[in-house]
């Protein structure tokens, strides 16, 4: 009887574990969704650096409910469908509806000078704004930030690599709810 009841348990176990595989291997579509009342924005943070590993870079998205820091540092990827992976790292955000500006971004990178490990820092200003509304899935598009002796920053629209990375990531695999609206420039959040 007891080997009758554990063939029993057994087979149930496994009929449970087939189930949960068919489940994570459908082919189902699956799109991102947004929390009620609120909007979705992807967004990925990048960087270039002669020891990307070294490297920390953040983010400053300010909007209707303050400042948020989104961060990227040593280890963080993004898949690229043709060549190597890009050190960032991709977010998905829950926004609130209302008007946001990408304020500015800072980081640092470590460099070797005369046999001193030397860290640098940089901070840049941004100003670039955006607006969701509710129920809103939106591509803001690729920060890129250049780590070097004279650091630079721009924002561009990487969807392939972004969306490849996104569904590799098994988060999404149905993308036609995601709109491209990439920030628009505008103010300098700190002054001329």
């Amino acid at each position: 009887m007891k080997t009758v009841l554990a063939c029993l348990g057994l087979a149930l176990a496994l009929t449970g574990c087939s189930q949960m595989q068919q489940v994570f291997s459908s082919n189902e579509p699956k799109k991102l969704e947004t929390q009620a009342g609120q909007a979705t924005a992807l967004l990925t943070l990048t960087w270039l650096a002669a020891e990307p590993d070294d490297a920390k870079v953040s983010l400053v998205l300010r909007g209707p409910q303050g400042e948020q820091v989104l961060t990227a540092e040593e280890g963080d990827e993004v898949r690229s469908p043709n060549g190597p992976n890009v050190a960032g790292k991709r977010f998905l955000l829950n926004l609130v509806p209302g008007r946001y500006q990408l304020m500015h971004v800072q980081g640092s990178w470590h460099t070797d000078e005369g046999g001193r490990s030397r860290t640098q820092p940089m901070w840049l200003p941004l100003g670039q704004t955006f607006s969701v509304q509710a129920g809103e899935v939106v591509y803001l598009g690729n920060v890129n930030v250049a780590l070097d002796f004279t650091p630079s920053v721009s924002v561009s629209n990487q969807a392939g690599r972004d969306f490849y990375d996104l569904v590799m990531s098994k988060t999404a695999n149905e993308l036609s709810n995601i709109q491209v609206r990439l920030p628009q420039a505008g103010n300098l959040p700190y002054g001329s």
